[in-house]
Formats: structure tokens, sequence, C-alpha cells
């Protein structure tokens, strides 16, 4: 009896495990999708596999989007694409092809084996190696062909590149129509050897790059016959960092030169266009794959530069000179290229005065500190000596507190000084980031001192032409809101949506009307500029509004399939996911127009048109998404606000 009853229980928990594991092995099933499928700025047929992981899509197995229009080639040209290859749980892996091409055809055509074949001029940019979990591997070739009567007549560009894991290893070349570069790199991707940049039409190499272990040592060019070299790191052994060869890797030489010997502008070149064309190439292709999974496809060609490495105090100290400096250059800009003052200066002296002492500062004062500024700001700062850099900021030595200018007015120069009354408190002296806080708060604090002089003789007219200018602008863009609206309003368009047409008008003219009744002060400048604003948002609303019924038709097509219809023995488009199509149409749209007629409030329409866009977008994203769970929540559910917050957005009031 117990050897019965425990092989009937095996045999019952083997059915379960059994039943258990084919729900699992169905679970993790891989789906296809055949369909339309938009990548960024490319828009064709897709074919793809696709598994569903905690409520995640991961694209999985073979891969292929392309389009190509014979009609659009016919009439004028095609732009065609043709992408192929596959994923393995998200990330691109194994054999990918991508192909680009922008055809023309001379409208001809013959037939070639019960074919009818076109003759295409135009280009033609083909790539194609291994991917290894979202990085190249391999052999990677990137070929761009001038296609003339549909046969090469040219190879614009052409690249190859050998990687490891996403690592460039051994020699690469990249040519174009007019330069081949060849080098080669170390195991770890660092560059080195020399890098020869020949010109295709001419004999031997115009430009050496000479790296030892990732660490560029000289630069040799070779110009009407005549050779120069350019020392770089030359024999440097202190601390060093890891960086691409790129566009910042050129700035850090720049900054290292111009601190080391004012051979600033002799870096890059021809050889910098080269590695930025191809650098263009490898990211197209990583932009679509990063749009699509995983990906790191970009070739990092790596290289060494001296790494001098800020500290806590110093990156605090750059804050403080970014602050001041930004004040003080507003404050330069503003009165440089101010008409008022500009014609004032003529005739008055003083005006004469400030304006020229204004002009020193930015000279003395600003433009070293905005090149500092700069260098941080392009993250090339660390990678030359910081006392160096400063000192070349001012080759002839540091400005002084007592700024002098010299006046020309009724033919007569006269020189004057300007100095702050605290100048005994400022220290300008060391090449180190405290003495350019010293420098730029010196700046700000003059300049602000000039700016309330000049403002009480210049405050009242410039705000006046300002005003005047912003009521120009409001007029000019209640006419544009009006026009639109009137010409919806001549279109078959529901008188729901007119409505809502029709109110935005009026909230305009009302707006507009209670402004032209407010006193001629400060508070009305305000009142203009935030009035100038919300007509912006008004006409961008009623844009929003008029485009509702033609989104409203491309989801619906959006969201059909073809269905077999047994009884007809055919196929035919069926609404799917009708739930969410239903819920945006009869809750959210009404919701959208309901809330246009409400009370006037300028922060509101801007919430109104950011929910309107975010919503049209999910709609889209959720055509293609797991929605079962959500489908079942959306059940006569006629909130607004709740379906808002299913669909993963926040509802205007919440916003607001």
């Amino acid at each position: 009896m117990y050897l019965a009853n425990h092989s009937f229980n095996t045999l019952i928990l083997r059915v379960l495990f059994l039943v258990f594991f084919c729900y699992i092995t169905t679970a993790q099933e891989n789906k296809r999708y055949q369909g339309t499928l938009s990548v960024g700025k490319y828009k064709g047929d897709a074919d793809y596999s696709y598994k569903i992981i905690d409520g995640d899509t991961l694209l999985d197995g073979n891969f292929s989007l392309k389009k190509a229009n014979l009609d659009a080639l016919l009439q004028k040209q095609d732009y065609s694409f043709d992408f192929s290859g596959s994923f393995q749980n998200n990330y691109p892996n194994g054999d990918w092809k991508f192909q680009f091409g922008e055809f023309q055809s001379n409208n001809e055509s013959q037939v070639i084996d019960y074919q009818y074949r076109v003759a295409i001029s135009g280009v033609q940019e083909e790539a194609s190696g291994t991917i290894l979990r979202g990085k190249p591997d391999g052999s990677w070739a990137y070929t761009v062909n001038q296609i003339v009567d549909s046969k090469i007549a040219q190879t614009l560009f052409k690249s190859s590149i050998e990687f490891d894991k996403g690592i460039p290893q051994k020699s690469f070349r990249i040519e174009n129509d007019s330069l081949v570069l060849a080098g080669r790199f170390l195991r770890n991707g660092l560059a080195h050897d020399e890098w020869s940049l020949y010109d295709s039409f001419g004999l031997g190499a115009s430009e050496n790059w000479t790296f030892s272990n990732g660490l560029l040592k000289q630069i040799t060019l070779e110009v009407d016959g005549t050779s120069k070299t350019t020392k770089i790191y030359g024999a440097y052994s202190g601390n060093t960092k890891i960086i691409n060869l790129d566009e910042k890797y050129i700035q850090a030489l720049k900054v290292y030169l111009f601190a080391s010997s004012d051979q600033e502008n002799e870096v890059g070149g021809k050889m910098k266009q080269l590695l930025a064309q191809n650098a263009g190439y490898y990211k197209k292709i990583d932009t679509i794959l990063s749009a699509l999974g995983e990906s790191a496809f970009l070739p990092e060609f790596k290289v060494k530069v001296p790494y001098f490495q800020l500290t806590a105090e110093e990156s605090e100290q750059l804050k403080s000179v970014l602050e001041n400096y930004t004040g003080a250059d507003e404050i330069n800009a503003l009165f440089l290229k101010d008409t008022q003052l500009n014609i004032l200066r003529l005739s008055d002296e003083n005006a004469a005065f400030h304006y020229e002492i204004i002009k020193k500062i930015e000279k003395e004062f600003l433009r070293p500190l905005g090149r500092i500024l700069q260098y941080h700001h392009q993250g090339v700062l660390e990678f030359a000596p910081m006392p160096q850099v400063i000192q070349k900021l001012w080759p002839a030595g540091k400005p002084s507190t007592t700024i002098e200018a010299i006046i020309n007015l009724d033919s007569l120069n006269k020189k004057r000084s300007f100095s702050s009354d605290d100048k005994e408190q400022f220290n300008f002296s060391g090449n180190n980031l405290a003495s350019l806080v010293q420098i730029s708060n010196y700046a700000a604090k003059s300049l602000n001192a000039i700016k309330r002089k000049l403002d009480k003789r210049l405050t009242k007219d410039r705000r006046q032409q300002e005003l005047i200018g912003i009521e120009e602008q409001l007029i000019v863009k209640q006419q544009e809101l009006h026009s639109r609206i009137d010409s919806a309003a001549s279109t078959n368009m529901p008188s729901s949506y007119k409505r809502a047409l029709d109110t935005l008008k009026k909230h305009a003219d009302n707006a507009l009307s209670s402004y032209a009744s407010m006193k001629e002060t400060e508070a009305k400048l305000t009142k203009a500029r935030e009035l100038s604003s919300c007509f912006d948002e008004l006409n961008v609303l009623a844009k929003n509004i008029t485009n509702l019924p033609e989104q409203e038709q491309l989801i619906k097509e959006k969201y059909k399939d073809r269905i077999w219809n047994p009884f007809m023995a055919n196929l035919m488009d069926e609404e799917v996911k009708k739930r969410i199509t239903s819920a945006y149409k009869k809750v959210l749209i009404p919701y959208f127009l309901t809330q246009a007629q409400t009370e006037f409030d300028c922060k509101k329409v801007k919430t109104l048109n950011n929910s309107m866009k975010e919503t049209y977008q999910r709609m889209l994203e959720l055509r293609v998404e797991n929605t079962s769970k959500l489908e079942r929540k959306l059940r006569k559910e006629t909130d607004p606000s709740k379906v808002l917050y299913l669909f993963g957005l926040q509802s205007i009031t919440e916003e607001h």
C-alpha cells in the first residue's frame, strides 16, 4: 500500500514539474514582430525576435530593418537603408551589416532576365563586421562609395580596423578621397609607434605623429618640401591619464603647448579631420544600436596625456571664478553693445570714461579668465600645469587694481583712472587659482559699480525701448494666433475642437486688453515679458489642438492588425488594444479640450502642451508594449487623471 501511494505521489510531482517547466518555457519563448519600426530618423520594415522578461522587452534573435522606395527613386530621390544582424538578451551580438544609400535614377529602365532594372546614381555607405555584446569585435570595414549609373565611380571613404571586444588592435587604415592614415595600437588599445598621414596624390607622409605607449612624443609636418617637428610631451614622466583620441584630446594638446611653447595652433590639421570623419560614421551605427538595445560601438582610440588633477579647493576656486566671470561678462556685453551708451559717450565725458574702462576690463581681465574657463569647460584644464597656463594668460603681467583709460572727446585726449574703494584688499600675485578668484572678483565688483552709475542715466530709456519692442511682438503673436484659429474654423473640424480654439482666442484678447489698461511702470514691463512667453505657448496649444484629428487617425492606423477571418477566409484589418485607444479618444482628448477652455493661466497652458505631447508619444509606445495588465485596469475607467497615471504620465493638475 505504501509503495502504491509513494508511486502515485511521485507521478503527481512529475506531472506538476512538467506543467511548471512548460509554463516557464512558454513564458520565455521568443516572440516575433513584423511591421513598421522607427529607430531615430530611420523608419522602415522590421522583422525581429524578442522576449519579455519582467515586463521589459528584450531583443533576442535575428533582426532586420530596411527601407527602399522605388516610387520615390523614380520621381526624385530615395534614401534607403538596410540593417541586419542579431541580438542576444538585448545586446547586438554576431555578424552585422549596415547599408545606407541616397540615390537618384535617370528614369531609364531595361529588362534583364525577366526583371526591370533601373540605373541609379548617388552615395552608398556600407559597414560590416562582428559585434560581441554591443562592442565591435574582429575586423570591421566601413566604406562610402560614389555610385554613377549603378557602378562604383569613386571611393569617398574607407576604414579598416581590428577590434578585440571593443578595443582597437594591431594596424588600422583610414582613407578618404584625398588622405590616407595608417597606424597601429598596442593590445590595450593605446596608440603606438608612428601614425602616418599621406596625401593620396603626393609622395611620402605629409604628417607623422609619434606615440610611445599612448603618449604623443612629437608631430612632424611636411609643408612645401620642408619638414617641421613639434615636440609634444617629449620625455614627460609624471602622472598620466588615458582618454580617447578625439576633439577633447586635440584641445588637451593645444592647452599643453600653449602653456609650454606657444605652439597652440600647430596641432590637429588633416589627421584630426580624418579621425573625426571616421568617428562620425561609427557614431551613426552606435546611435542606431543604442536606440535598439545595449551598445558601446564607438571606436575608442586610446592615448595618454599628462594629468595634473585639481584639488577639491581648486575646484571650488574655479566655481568662484566662473560665478564672478559670468556676472561681469553679462554687464560687459550689455554696455558695450548698448546703443544709448554708444551715442551718449560721443558727447558726455563720464559716459565715455566708463565705456573705456569697461573695454579695458573686458580685455585685461575677462578675456584671459574666459580662456581658462573655456579650458575647464572642455575638460582639458587638468592636462596642463596650472602655473604655466596662468602665466601665459598674462604674458606682459597681470592687470592692476588701478585701471587707466584715455578719453578721446572734442579732439582732446584725456587720461583718467578708475579703482575700487577697497582695492587694497585685493592681491593678484601668484600663478594659482586663488589669484584668479581675486582678479575675477575685482572685475565683477568694478563693473557692478560702473553699472550702478550708468543705470541711473540709461535704465529708464532702455526699459521704454524694450517695452515698445515686446508690445510689437505681442501684436504679431496675437495676429498669428487669430490666423491659425480662423483657418481651422473654416475646416470640417469637430465643434468641440472649434470651441476650444475660440476660447484660446478670447483668452489672448482679454489678456492683451487687461495689459493695455496698466500704467507705465516697471510692473508693466514684467507683465509684457510674461505675456510674450505666454502667447508663444498659446500658439503652440492652438497648433496642438488642430493637430489632434490627424494624430487620432495616425493612432487608429497604428492600432490596426491583420487578423484572419475564418468566416470570410481572408485577412482583415482589426483594431487592437481597444481599451487603450478608447481611453485616449473618449477620456483624454475631451479632457484636453476642456482644460483649454478653463480659467486662463500661462503656466497651465505650458503644462497642457507638455501633457498633450507626452500622451501622443506614449500612445505610439504602448502599441508595441505588453499592455494586458494596463488594459485590465482601464476597464470602465473614466477619470482622466487616473488614465494618465495608468499611462505613466502626470495629470495636468499635478504638474501645475
